[in-house]
């Protein structure tokens, strides 16, 4: 019998090819200016930080610095682009996990909440160039927040066609607490998309403006996850509190 013949070698990934040295320097001074920056804007606030101040924290000069970003407001772009980026990737996370809606749904806002809570400014200047802006950094901002909406939806989807979360702290046999008592307000199964992507909408919509009126000076900064927390319970509570989904519902 002659022997059989070798499978066919995978395709190379390109993302696993080596880079050049160019291409490493250019990562290495992205990286460099967005840690830089994101220290400085967290700990100062946007007025109180130059972009000279970017530049030599970041060793590098201010006509490399205005390479990656054409201005101070598109330097903040890139830090809360990569902060929304990494909020979105952990609230989805969560959902899988099994965390509750609610839960998942705040994490992903977690670094616009933080930002309004340390220096309204930086939001309200990240909101304001997402909205007016003209660099390539608004068309990223405006990407990030379409994925916000779009990562609420597939929360609700995971949460609407999952079974109970495992509740450590519930015996294997106890009864379920009646659905009005549930501290997660739990999703109806079967929910339409049609639906959960009106409840996205009007869940990220909530929180927006209750992010906005805090940079607006409109709302106190203290009790805005709280304030949020509310929002969302209330408005998850309208897609129909159902022991099969929650967890928590009545027994049968």
């Amino acid at each position: 019998m002659p022997p059989r013949p070798s499978p066919p070698a995978p395709a190379a990934d390109p993302d696993a090819r080596p880079i050049g040295r160019r291409e490493r320097n250019k990562r290495d001074k992205l990286r460099r200016i967005l840690a830089a920056a994101t220290e400085l804007f967290t700990a100062h606030g946007y007025s109180a930080v130059s972009t000279q101040q970017i530049a030599d924290a970041a060793d590098v000069g201010t006509g490399t610095l205005f390479r990656y970003a054409g201005s101070k407001a598109g330097l903040l772009m890139l830090v809360m682009n990569e902060q929304l980026r990494i909020g979105v990737e952990r609230g989805v996370a969560l959902a899988r996990s099994g965390a509750a809606p609610a839960d998942a749904i705040l994490a992903l806002v977690t670094p616009l909440v933080e930002a309004g809570s340390r220096h309204p400014e930086n939001t309200a200047v990240y909101q304001r160039e997402t909205l007016f802006g003209t660099g390539p950094e608004r068309e990223t901002a405006a990407a990030e927040v379409a994925r916000i909406e779009s990562a609420i939806e597939e929360i609700l989807r995971i949460a609407a066609a999952s079974g109970p979360p495992h509740d450590p702290d519930r015996p294997a046999h106890a009864p379920h607490r009646p659905a009005h008592d549930s501290d997660h307000p739990a999703l109806e199964p079967g929910r339409s998309a049609r639906d959960l992507g009106r409840t996205a909408h009007a869940i990220y919509s909530t929180m927006y403006m209750d992010i906005v009126r805090v940079c607006m000076g409109r709302a106190p900064a203290d009790d805005l996850t709280g304030r949020l927390r509310e929002s969302v319970d209330h408005l998850l509570g309208g897609l129909g509190a159902h022991n099969e989904v929650s967890g928590y519902g009545s027994s049968p």
